[in-house]
């Protein structure tokens, strides 16, 4: 075993800094760097950027998980037609979003949605979370107009895409 008594002692402010793409681009800059380097420093920076992003949204996401929300079932659907009675709960999408929006923003993510008529009268609802520092995840699901009951036209649209933003959520 080696003798430790003799050992310099590490003093804090001698231990190396991680150099960052910053640091490197500062110091390109202060070098008189070319143009082409500074460029590649530059996306070496955004994509340095754009992995510490995701890392900090996959530690947000983490701590939104580790304090489940319930969401409860706050309406009813009770209907007879010549298919027979339809009764269900469910939670509407104005519930779903009180929970888990306040949840969400906690942690330092944000939600919304994109919606698209696609061709053959699909419609597609993109959910998409934002994190305060930039990175994003999405997920869609895409479904026909919802024709069922008496709906008219708007309202068979209104209808699937609320369905799809309630379930991308």
């Amino acid at each position: 075993m080696s003798n430790l008594k003799n050992a310099p002692a590490i003093v804090p402010d001698a231990v190396p800094q991680a150099v960052t793409p910053m640091a490197m681009l500062q110091l390109a800059v202060e070098k008189g760097a070319s143009v082409e380097q500074l460029e590649r420093l530059m996306a070496l920076q955004e994509r340095y950027e754009a992995n510490e992003a995701k890392k900090e949204f996959v530690a947000a996401m983490t701590r939104f998980k580790d304090n489940p929300k319930v969401i409860e079932k706050n309406a009813t659907v009770d209907f007879t037609s010549t298919k027979g009675r339809t009764h269900y709960k469910h939670a509407t999408l104005a519930n779903v979003c009180d929970v888990i929006g306040p949840a969400l923003s906690e942690v330092g993510i944000s939600h919304r949605w994109e919606t698209e008529q696609l061709e053959g009268g699909m419609i597609r609802v993109t959910c998409i979370l934002t994190h305060a520092r930039g990175h994003s995840e999405k997920v869609f699901l895409q479904a026909g107009r919802d024709e069922s009951g008496n709906k008219n036209n708007i309202q068979a649209v209104g209808s699937t895409v609320t369905y799809l933003q309630r379930y991308t959520l």
